[in-house]
């Protein structure tokens, strides 16, 4: 899994990228990533869930939504919700 680094105020944290989704889409808290297969979902939630650590130290709010959830949709893709 690749990772980068990111300064914010004064702190270093480090992100780790996702693997390339088929689909995604965007909401004003979080954002889904869409997958084919659950071992992408399942390492994108692993970085989503890492990430959001990463963000809640620095204050953000997800709101009711839970980052590094996977939830399977109805055509059989998987679903990651991502901060």
């Amino acid at each position: 899994m690749k990772t980068r680094k990111i300064k914010v105020k004064g702190k270093t944290y480090v992100y780790h990228d996702y693997p390339p989704e088929q689909g995604s889409r965007s909401g004003c808290k979080v954002g889904w990533l869409i997958y084919d297969r659950l071992e992408d979902a399942t390492a994108a939630a692993a970085a989503a869930a890492h990430n959001a650590e990463n963000q809640w130290a620095l204050g953000y709010d997800f709101g009711y939504c839970s980052p590094g959830t996977v939830r399977v949709l109805d055509n059989g893709q998987f679903q990651v919700c991502i901060p």
